[in-house]
């Protein structure tokens, strides 16, 4: 479910506003294009955390071995409200690899978790889907996702996992069995596996077709599977960018989509207009209800959507959206 906001929501953010990005972005100032060292990148999320508009803000993002380099910090954490950290797991080609690398991730959060305590909290792992499994079929993803979980719970119950997968011409075909299985382990274990996809990047080939983002986001509704997003969503509007020349999506393109998705029955085409639409006018925010066009989603239904739907996505900038959402009106 999204992150507990870590300070009160501005007064000026409507209901409605605040249901669709309290705990929305994963703060990831290490990756590119931002590309800070460590010390300005902890730092900027210690700062982000104490301002008016830290409702907004998830976890802190870093790859899982570099964990041990956040002991110097100890004294940035908190008791009253835990740090809380989604590393990126090492992955491999194949199943066997992932799993002797999954080994030694979670013996890096587990020390982790020893040496802060409630301080601080990795609830959240991201990792690729190992290559040999797109387009191998429910049955192999499935037993590999057997094969995570009794590892995981064995070193750290609860912890969250998101796989992410191409957004590529080869969707429909690795997507459903992904999916499926995915959804068919929560079923079984109870647990909160999820699909993560990759939404831009610093090279136009880095963001996916509108009508694969859309596949993939009406996928994740149609299975009952959790999503988080990466890269590419720093504006509110989906807009062209100069530095990677190309135009990039918004979160209100890509969560509104998925919002909307989860209380009407859009098909393709409406979840790709939504994707393509360009003018900030077209979404609306009220205290009763979030909307698009003239279709509306009431403010505990954006909640219920966020907590089971669309979960949160990683930035290298948490200025630049409240920065366009302040251009806006909106906070």
């Amino acid at each position: 479910m999204p992150a507990e906001p870590v300070a009160s929501r501005g007064t000026l953010a409507p209901p409605s506003l605040h249901a669709l990005l309290a705990g929305v972005v994963d703060y990831a100032g290490l990756f590119p294009p931002a590309n800070l060292p460590l010390d300005d990148a902890l730092r900027n999320y210690a700062r982000y955390r104490t301002e008016p508009d830290a409702w907004m803000l998830a976890r802190f993002v870093l790859p899982v071995r570099r964990l041990d380099e956040l002991a110097p910090y100890a004294g940035l954490f908190a008791d009253d409200a835990p740090f809380r950290f989604a590393v990126l797991g090492t992955g491999g080609p194949d199943a066997d690899a992932f799993l002797a690398a999954l080994q030694t991730d979670l013996e890096h959060v587990a020390a982790f978790h020893r040496r802060h305590g409630r301080q601080a909290q990795v609830d959240v792992m991201e990792a690729r889907l190992p290559a040999a499994l797109l387009g191998a079929g429910a049955e192999a993803v499935a037993g590999f996702l057997d094969a995570v979980h009794r590892r995981t719970e064995e070193a750290l119950p609860g912890l969250d996992l998101f796989f992410e997968a191409p957004l590529d011409d080869a969707l429909p075909r690795t997507a459903p069995a992904i999916l499926a299985a995915l959804a068919a382990h929560n079923r079984a274990h109870g647990a909160r596996l999820g699909f993560k996809m990759r939404t831009g990047g610093t090279e136009p080939e880095a963001f996916p077709a509108p009508s694969h983002l859309a596949y993939a986001l009406l996928a994740c509704r149609e299975a009952g599977v959790r999503f988080k997003a990466t890269a590419g969503l720093h504006h509110p509007v989906r807009r062209y960018h100069r530095s990677v020349r190309t135009r990039m999506y918004g979160f209100f393109n890509v969560f509104g989509a998925a919002v909307l998705a989860a209380v009407h029955p859009l098909d393709e085409a409406a979840v790709r207009a939504v994707l393509l639409d360009e003018d900030p006018a077209h979404f609306r925010f009220t205290p009763e209800a979030f909307a698009w066009r003239d279709l509306s989603v009431p403010v505990e239904a954006v909640r219920r959507a966020r907590r089971d739907v669309a979960v949160s996505f990683g930035s290298c900038s948490f200025d630049e959206p409240r920065e366009d959402l302040q251009a806006l009106g909106l906070l």
